[in-house]
């Protein structure tokens, strides 16, 4: 299915040839969409949705977002993704198939993954990838992973009054989730130590550092960034992953400053092939 829905999101951006941000009304018109019209809000709170009238899909975005923004376009392009879909996924699944379609509609893997390349893997970079394409945070991480640049996650944490719980994740593509990784998990399940990330959310500057992690199968070490940023309105903080390919079934703590665990290096195959600290396929 994500083949399908890349193939159809590549197909109507193949046009594009310029610069950074995609034009997404003209993306909209190869995929049938006659409008892109603002519209008073609705009560479901979605923020973009399609409509049919008079025979013409009309896509409604609320009139308060402005226009060609970071989060207008990634209300359009998940909208517009919606069409790419096959019949059949839907809750989670269909959620994800829909941000897969979204991100390659507004950052391009043929456009984006040189950019990318070039990109220091540091929250930093992440935003100014998200910048250069005018698109969301998460789009952009899910994006960043598809590229193969580096192996790990992208897992997003949210403040819910009693402490941070997982409200987001992505995965480098063929990589599983360690089993505590679930949506909604607080912090605790994963996390065996917590002071890097909660001193994200307290000063509000990035840290990074080798986390120890439960995955589920024992104990492995993460290196790990994190950052606050803003997703639907929200202060949350996001860490990004990124896992060495070592082949260890117990792996060692890393020392920190280890060269092995250098963002810009590209992690190498290990005998098993398998990520260390991804844990067993949940």
């Amino acid at each position: 299915m994500i083949i399908q829905v890349l193939r159809r999101a590549r197909a109507a951006t193949a046009a594009f040839a310029g610069p950074p941000p995609v034009p997404l009304e003209r993306v909209a018109g190869r995929l049938g969409i006659v409008e892109i019209r603002r519209v008073e809000p609705v009560g479901d709170g979605a923020g973009a949705r399609l409509e049919e009238a008079d025979g013409r899909r009309i896509l409604a975005v609320d009139r308060r977002i402005p226009p060609r923004t970071p989060q207008w376009n990634g209300l359009v392009a998940l909208a517009l993704a919606q069409t790419l879909l096959p019949p059949g996924p839907g809750g989670d699944r269909g959620d994800e198939l829909a941000e897969i379609g979204a991100a390659e509609l507004l950052l391009p893997a043929r456009v984006f993954t040189p950019v990318a390349a070039r990109t220091d893997l540091t929250m930093d970079g992440l935003r100014d990838l998200a910048l250069r394409f005018a698109a969301p945070i998460r789009l952009t991480a899910r994006q960043w992973l598809r590229t193969r640049a580096w192996t790990g996650f992208a897992l997003l944490w949210r403040p819910d009054g009693r402490g941070l719980r997982l409200g987001w994740r992505a995965a480098s593509p063929g990589l599983r989730f360690p089993a505590p990784a679930v949506i909604g998990a607080p912090a605790g399940a994963i996390w065996s130590a917590q002071s890097r990330l909660h001193a994200t959310v307290r000063t509000g500057r990035p840290h990074h550092g080798v986390e120890e992690v439960q995955t589920g199968a024992g104990v492995a070490w993460w290196f790990t960034r994190f950052g606050v940023v803003r997703d639907l309105g929200r202060r949350s903080v996001l860490a990004l992953v990124v896992l060495d390919r070592r082949g260890a079934a117990s792996p060692r703590r890393p020392p920190e400053g280890n060269v092995a665990w250098s963002a810009k290096r590209r992690p190498a195959a290990g005998r098993s092939g398998a990520p260390v600290g991804a844990g067993r396929p949940s």
